[in-house]
């Protein structure tokens, strides 16, 4: 069957349109962050470019014949089913990540294994429009502070740090998320991984450049967070301190990709290959019927409709507009709003902030497994203001066999605070985030139990750290007297 026969066209639009339908919630949760964040909003442009690649080879495409393939459909119900998971976890990156790579492999078995393998640049190309990689925030933190440090002692500037914070006699300063670096890095992939199809015929010259895009940004970050530090220094903190400093990264960032498709240019393939240039017309295997070109499109059909059943069977517990409290107003304590250590878990169908006399601070939020609007663990949600604090050292400890940790924190002025704290998905007690995101899934596939809780106590610390810890796990054993 021809890839321009009105049959094929027809099947394989349904077939998206029930793909388009089941991650309908997932696709527009990755238009919202391309549209609210400037290190995704490169995702626009993913689906565009990918069937521009599609075009440019028209001549090959419009005169191919597609085969059918039963290969990718044991992934497209592994895609299909992380999906689900996902989507009761509520991981969201997860589930948007799951909607591409099934409607990758959905039609991969549409237009067969030649096909699929002829253009598999522009199908992986897709992955791109998935908004991931904040998860490498911290540790892309940590390489610059490392490379910041590093240029400064060989530049001869006298330096002292703390976590992510680095002191030059004239001044302190914190790699804060913004220069992390991150935007360069993943909007490098996605230009690196276009410009190395476009430039090289051979593979391992585009695998080459594609690390070389990934390593380039990583070290270029370093070497701006040194420039930006080392002119703060000797202008005694009267340039690079303030909003000009970003100005200077993008400046630095503009060169860097230069200076990137400047090497890269050494390297080109000026001739094209003849894997792209021939035309290749794929033969059917028979005239009419086989049972491959059958059963393929209804297997993908059953898979997509299965997962949309059991979907539509998760319980999704509706958000109230003000939560209810989730402890009780006694033995000394009393309601607080906010916290100098900022602690911060927004949506929950229930929330309480106490504090007592002695400074001890209570913290408990219950939310639904899946909600209307929000969930226990995401990226708006913090133990802390991870700006204001750094954490010092962390302990793990047992309570009647439960998991607890106590996080010790400190901050720019010297204060110091230590808090204690535990997740509960039902019975099932944690402090891994991942963990609790797995029991929180299993309880909503299951129709389990449809609540989980994060606890936390608190209290100022400037006293022996030990005797802070003793104090902390003796608070959090007589929680239950607060608790309703």
């Amino acid at each position: 069957m021809k890839i321009t026969d009105n049959r094929f066209l027809v099947i394989f639009t349904l077939l998206i349109l029930a793909w388009a339908l089941v991650y309908q919630d997932a696709l527009m949760g990755m238009e919202v962050i391309w549209s609210r964040s400037d290190t995704f909003a490169h995702g626009y442009f993913i689906l565009p470019i990918s069937l521009w690649l599609l075009w440019q080879d028209k001549e090959n495409l419009l005169k191919s014949t597609v085969q059918a393939s039963w290969l990718p459909l044991p992934l497209l119900a592994v895609s299909l089913f992380v999906g689900l998971f996902a989507y009761a976890a509520d991981i969201n990156v997860l589930s948007q990540l799951s909607a591409v790579t099934s409607l990758i492999f959905l039609v991969w078995a549409l237009v067969g294994n030649q096909l699929a393998w002829r253009y598999k640049f522009p199908l992986a190309y897709l992955l791109f429009a998935v908004p991931m990689g904040e998860n490498l925030i911290p540790w892309l933190q940590d390489v610059t502070a490392w490379f910041t440090v590093f240029f400064l002692k060989l530049n001869g500037i006298p330096v002292y740090v703390d976590g992510l914070y680095i002191q030059i006699p004239t001044g302190m300063f914190e790699v804060a998320v913004a220069c992390s670096g991150i935007r360069y890095l993943i909007a490098s992939a996605a230009v690196g991984a276009l410009y190395g199809y476009l430039t090289y015929q051979k593979i391992y010259k585009q695998i080459i450049f594609f690390a070389f895009a990934l390593t380039l940004p990583i070290l270029a970050n370093g070497l701006r967070a040194y420039g930006i530090v080392a002119i703060a220094y000797y202008s005694d903190m009267e340039y690079a301190t303030g909003v000009d400093h970003l100005i200077y990264g993008w400046l630095f960032f503009g060169l860097v990709i230069m200076f990137m498709f400047w090497i890269g240019g050494f390297f080109a393939d000026h001739e094209k290959s003849d894997s792209k240039n021939s035309i290749v017309i794929i033969q059917d295997e028979s005239s009419n019927f086989t049972w491959r070109k059958v059963s393929t499109p209804i297997i993908a059909l059953a898979m997509i409709i299965g997962t949309a059943f059991v979907f539509n069977s998760i319980n999704v517990i509706p958000r109230p507009d003000i939560p209810t409290n989730a402890l009780v107003e006694k033995m000394n304590f009393n309601k607080i709003n906010a916290s100098n250590w900022g602690i911060t878990f927004k949506d929950g169908l229930q929330r309480s902030h106490l504090i007592n006399n002695q400074g001890v601070e209570v913290f408990k939020a219950v939310y639904g497994n899946k909600q209307t609007q929000g969930e226990m663990i995401s990226f708006e949600n913090n133990l802390h203001n991870h700006k204001a604090w750094t954490v010092i050292e962390t302990k793990q400890k047992l309570i009647n066999n439960s998991k607890v940790e106590i996080v010790h924190l400190r901050n720019i002025n010297g204060l110091s605070r230590s808090y204690i704290y535990q997740y509960k998905a039902g019975d099932y007690i944690e402090i891994s985030t991942a963990k609790i995101k797995i029991a929180q899934a299993f309880n909503s596939l299951f129709q389990l139990i449809d609540t989980s809780e994060i606890i936390v106590v608190s209290v100022s610390d400037n006293s022996d750290l030990l005797q802070v810890e003793a104090d902390l796990l003796d608070a959090f054993t007589k929680l239950k007297v607060l608790e309703k």
